[in-house]
């Protein structure tokens, strides 16, 4: 490796959707595959990789809940940029083969091509794996009527044959996929034409949520997407994740001063440019 390359972690194996997004945004550095998402948060925190990227949410399954836990666990991470990718499934396979006993993939693989699946292949376990980069060495190494699910370049880094393509349900279906950077450096605060996110929580009364959401508006500050997922330390408590967009500088900072100083929880996720391919 090249000392003046940057180390990019990526959830791996080879042969996945997040390995395609880190070519994308980084087309010429050093890339390391990294087993799960929390693990490629701890390579960047403790510097064995100086960018990570995971994905956050995809556009018919909803968020990647491991990717919301570390980004709320994070202590010294920040999002620093966004890349939405069309996401084609393909499935594969050594033979071809009709009576496949098992279909291997990422969860949100699965429920991506549940129709496709479901009207060509009702009999065939499914098997859900940590990546779908996984699946499909699953799959090449195991010489049995197995297939996988996952992007179209997983077929050449394993041996596999394309069975099928465009097997996702949606046509329309994407992916965001966030870079990961230490927060040493970085602005920690809304920037101008950029993605702002948050993650808070509110006290468990009646209203509390509403109320705190009236911030946005009563500061002129577009709410773009929110996301909740439950604390695990405090049941019936939920952490909230928002972005906000289209917004003046400091409409948002005053917004986020407020929601911070109202919430039991607070956190900036990071500030940030997004780009769609």
């Amino acid at each position: 490796m090249q000392e003046n390359l940057l180390r990019i972690g990526y959830l791996g194996p080879e042969g996945t959707f997040t390995q395609q997004a880190a070519w994308v945004l980084f087309p010429k550095e050093h890339f390391v595959p990294i087993g799960d998402i929390h693990s490629v948060f701890s390579a960047v925190s403790a510097g064995k990789c100086d960018i990570g990227i995971v994905p956050l949410d995809n556009t018919t399954e909803g968020p990647v809940n491991a990717t919301l836990d570390a980004l709320l666990e994070a202590e010294d991470l920040t999002i620093t940029a966004l890349l939405v990718l069309p996401i084609n499934h393909v499935l594969m396979g050594l033979t071809n083969v009709r009576n496949v006993e098992k279909i291997l993939a990422h969860p949100q693989a699965l429920a991506q091509c549940r129709k496709y699946i479901r009207h060509h292949y009702p009999e065939a376990e499914l098997v859900p794996c940590s990546s779908n980069g996984e699946a499909a060495a699953k799959v090449a190494s195991a010489d049995k009527p197995w297939a996988s699910i996952g992007p179209a370049t997983a077929e050449k880094q394993y041996g596999l044959n394309i069975w099928a393509q465009g097997i996702q349900d949606n046509c329309h279906n994407s992916t965001g996929f966030i870079q990961i950077e230490k927060s040493a450096g970085q602005s920690l605060g809304p920037k101008p034409g950029c993605r702002t996110s948050i993650a808070f929580s509110t006290e468990n009364r009646p209203g509390a949520l509403y109320r705190m959401l009236g911030i946005f508006e009563n500061n002129n500050v577009n709410m773009t997407k929110i996301f909740s997922r439950p604390m695990p330390t405090q049941p019936g408590q939920y952490i909230f994740f928002v972005d906000i967009e289209d917004y003046h500088v400091k409409d948002a900072e005053k917004a986020l001063s407020q929601v911070g100083d109202e919430a039991t929880i607070y956190k900036f996720l990071g500030s940030y440019s997004k780009r769609t391919l």
